[in-house]
């Protein structure tokens, strides 16, 4: 089976997110057959990286470094004609060109493409079968954002989900199957479209790079944090853990801190440090490292869209993990035994502090969080679903 795969962002390194999601769907493509993927980067160093990073799975690489100022031209043009910015922002004439040129070359079995980015390039592709991974459904994760900004960035994002969600439930027609990581986004797809086949693939998790780690109970009084530090939802859940909910677990358990981990934090969330109360790491070295350190997770994650990765790490980590009512709606598992729901502030406190002063029951709800993980978030087993997918479609 040969594969075209399409990414609007090159799948390399495998370190967050969208990323993340590909790669190990590259993975497993790449055990069918030969693969050639053609992707974008934001600058040529990265798309450098991602050349040499995916070489050893792919027959071909083409990641091209966007043309900062051209894509701004376009993106300019989508927004006075009234169409996606999405579509503009990614339109590069060196991709079409690219693929033509391979469709030329080779006679695929199968279109893979990542994100509704790459919409127009599936579209005008001539492969026998195409599968669109929609993951996280873009245009209502803009229409989230919107809701919780303000000022002329909110009223782009509102625009651009407006504009974005009829191509997106039109590219879910339009392909033989279509993915998206949550029952939710299927149920929001389904309700505005009728799609042709809809299946949702959650992630996995790499649990087995978690074991042997101490248990939560080994930690200080710690509640951790961990995520890409400037991304507006992960952003307004740590100021809301640092400035509404820490004080008043310090107050039932003194000298419990919040350790807020990951890359790149914003200015927000670098005011938030105060010694003995609050430390800001930035990025981490090692995330089963990272979070072998704390004993509580806490993701009071009240918008975005998808399943948080960094959820499936802390409970493949063994931590006790807190999570938002939102949040567990991407989580199969059983509220109060594999992980705690808190909504509020008051209950965020409440269930905080009892965990904190309850070392035992920190390592229990751990320990049932792994086997959560184990049993439906191991990324083979996804995999093979996925395989399974892929070998159905190409017999159809």
């Amino acid at each position: 089976m040969e594969v075209l795969f399409v990414a609007h962002r090159a799948p390399f390194p495998p370190d967050k997110g969208d990323r993340l999601r590909a790669y190990r769907h590259l993975t497993r493509l790449q055990r069918l057959g030969p693969v050639d993927l053609v992707a974008q980067a934001d600058t040529e160093q990265a798309a450098e990286t991602a050349r040499i990073g995916l070489a050893p799975l792919c027959r071909e690489v083409h990641v091209f470094a966007r043309r900062r100022w051209p894509a701004l031209w376009q993106v300019g043009l989508a927004l006075g004609t009234g169409g996606s910015l999405t579509v503009g922002w990614h339109t590069d004439g060196r991709v079409e060109r690219t693929l033509r040129a391979l469709e030329q070359r080779h006679d695929y079995d199968l279109c893979w493409s990542f994100s509704s980015g790459t919409g127009p390039w599936m579209t005008r592709r001539r492969t026998g079968r195409r599968i669109m991974d929609l993951c996280d459904v873009d245009a209502l994760k803009w229409r989230a954002l919107a809701q919780d900004g303000r000022g002329p960035r909110a009223w782009i994002y509102a625009l651009e989900a407006r504009r974005l969600l009829p191509l997106e439930v039109a590219l879910s027609e339009q392909a033989d199957a279509c993915l998206v990581s949550t029952e939710q986004e299927a149920d929001d797809l389904r309700h505005r479209g009728h799609p042709r086949r809809l299946e949702v693939l959650t992630n996995g998790s790499p649990w087995a790079d978690f074991t042997g780690l101490p248990k939560p109970s080994q930690a200080g009084p710690v509640v951790g944090f961990l995520g890409q530090m400037d991304y507006p939802p992960n952003v307004a859940a740590v100021v809301h853990l640092a400035r509404e909910i820490m004080p008043g677990v310090r107050a039932r358990v003194p000298g419990a801190t919040l350790r807020i981990m990951g890359r790149e934090p914003s200015e927000a969330v670098r005011a938030l440090a105060s010694p003995g109360e609050v430390e800001v790491t930035g990025a981490v070295g090692l995330v089963p490292a990272a979070l072998a350190t704390v004993r509580v997770f806490c993701a009071p994650l009240d918008r975005g869209r998808g399943i948080p990765n960094k959820i499936l790490e802390a409970l493949s980590a063994g931590r006790a993990t807190v999570v938002s009512s939102w949040a567990a709606r991407a989580l199969c598992g059983q509220p109060g035994r594999d992980y705690l729901v808190a909504d509020g502030v008051a209950e965020r406190q409440r269930v905080l502090a009892d965990l904190l002063a309850d070392p035992q029951r920190c390592d229990d709800l751990g320990a049932a969080g792994q086997a959560y993980v184990r049993a439906h978030h191991d990324w083979e087993s996804v995999l093979d679903q996925l395989e399974g997918l892929v070998r159905e479609v190409a017999r159809a």
